[in-house]
């Protein structure tokens, strides 16, 4: 799968079979691209566990939403990873009766979408959007800063992954 080779959940030990356990504690299993970032630098992994835990319990961001924008971005930055992986959670949702968004999750994903790809076009308008329906602007920042972290993590995973021959 990757073009190096990662320390296995099985293979773990130590600091590191600690995180995964609180990774497959938190998922339900440990993704290969979390194995392959814990194989690089832990510390970095760690960090990056803590953050996604906040985000997913964010007080205004539904944690439901965070899936269709790493596969919004996905689809739009090619990330065929990402793409495969988030589709298979948004199955999963879908199949243990997870809502779909509201319309004001949507809009502040359409918010977010509109500042990283129409960066020119977001204004004061947009964010006074979000203000209406309840956002701060710490909720639009918060989502975008998620956002264009995946973004990057994405392509490394992307750089890791194994091409066809």
């Amino acid at each position: 799968m990757f073009i190096i080779e990662v320390i296995k959940k099985e293979e773990a030990k130590g600091e590191l079979k600690l995180l995964y356990k609180m990774i497959e504690k938190s998922l339900g299993f440990v993704p290969a691209h979390f194995e392959l970032f814990a194989t690089i630098d832990i510390e970095a992994m760690q960090e990056f566990v803590l953050y996604n835990q906040k985000m997913l319990s964010h007080e205004r961001i539904d944690k439901n939403l965070l899936p269709y924008l790493r596969l919004e971005i996905a689809s739009r930055e090619c990330r065929n990873y990402c793409v495969a992986f988030n589709t298979q959670m948004i199955a999963k949702l879908e199949e243990n009766g997870a809502e779909k968004q509201s319309q004001k999750q949507n809009l502040l994903l359409k918010k977010v979408l509109k500042g990283i790809y129409e960066t020119e076009l977001f204004n004061e308008e947009d964010l006074e959007a979000l203000d209406a329906e309840g956002f701060t602007q710490k909720d639009y920042f918060d989502l975008l800063s998620y956002a264009t972290n995946f973004m990057a993590k994405s392509k490394m995973i992307e750089v890791y992954t194994k091409k066809a021959s």
